[in-house]
């Protein structure tokens, strides 16, 4: 049993490494913006949905875990305290703790992935393209991805760094092989 961090700004390909480790592995993916949408949908401010979406996050990751099923978390991991409940969670539940970070640093890939996919309220629409409910003039969205890359958090070691400009033929086999060690 075990438990994948994912991390990477958006459009990154968290999502789609974690259907594909679901697929492969029998996981359960516990997906940030499918919580921080639904938290949204409830009625919580947006000021303190956040925080309300991690909460649950880790909740359902703890009760998954309980239940004996490897999880996948696909979030982005910009702050120490998301990295350290990943660890924390992973450790009380005695599942592997794996950690897997999606870089992609040309933002016009970012940018057609983000237009491309199938959109959540609580996502960003294009890299200057804010969520809907932060309304809808463009902002400084490369200022923005440039921060987020600079505030990933990860762990000291045994974590698998991934170029997301590579084609997933070539991506697969090494979370694969990752998550089997």
């Amino acid at each position: 049993m075990f438990l994948l961090q994912m991390s990477g700004v958006p459009g990154s390909g968290k999502s789609t490494l974690a259907a594909h480790v679901v697929d492969t592995f029998g996981a359960v993916a516990i997906d940030y913006d499918v919580i921080l949408t639904a938290v949204l949908d409830g009625g919580v401010e947006v000021a303190g949905c956040s925080k309300a979406a991690y909460e649950v996050l880790y909740a359902v990751t703890r009760s998954v875990l309980a239940q004996g099923r490897s999880v996948v978390v696909d979030s982005p991991c910009f702050w120490p305290r998301i990295l350290t409940e990943g660890m924390d969670i992973a450790r009380a539940h005695n599942a592997t703790y794996r950690y897997i970070e999606c870089q992609v640093h040309d933002l016009k890939v970012v940018d057609e992935r983000l237009r491309q996919r199938p959109q959540l309220r609580s996502q960003r629409r294009g890299v200057s393209t804010p969520p809907v409910d932060l309304g809808d003039q463009p902002d400084d969205g490369a200022a923005l991805f440039r921060t987020w890359l600079d505030r990933v958090q990860r762990p000291a070691d045994n974590y698998l760094l991934l170029d997301m400009h590579r084609p997933l033929s070539d991506v697969l086999p090494e979370v694969d092989l990752y998550l089997k060690a």
